[in-house]
């Protein structure tokens, strides 16, 4: 795997989750501004889609990776698809952005 990618998609998965964590407290704190963004603005689908496409972008790199085992990959898909966004940082190495 490249490291370029792979600090691509560390820098991808802070902003997510910086906006995911926004959102849950956004919901347990303002519920009418909560309220006003999924019906007018729609953001409950938006943040979806952007979680989806983060997850299509790691599982790219995970099957396109050819040094790891067919088990190994099936594990991590697994992983991801199950833990979601915990999954991700599970998944990502600590180092990418210093190598």
């Amino acid at each position: 795997m490249e490291i370029k990618s792979l600090n691509r998609l560390k820098l991808f998965l802070i902003i997510l989750t910086v906006i995911e964590l926004t959102y849950i407290i956004i919901t347990f704190y303002d519920s009418k501004l909560w309220v006003k963004l999924d019906t007018e603005f729609k953001v409950n689908i938006i943040i979806g889609i952007l979680h989806l496409t983060l997850i299509g972008f790691f599982l790219k790199e995970i099957w396109y990776d050819n040094s790891k085992e067919k088990s190994k990959k099936i594990e991590n898909t697994f992983m991801i698809l199950i833990l979601g966004i915990i999954g991700m940082w599970i998944w990502i190495p600590n180092n990418t952005i210093d190598a």
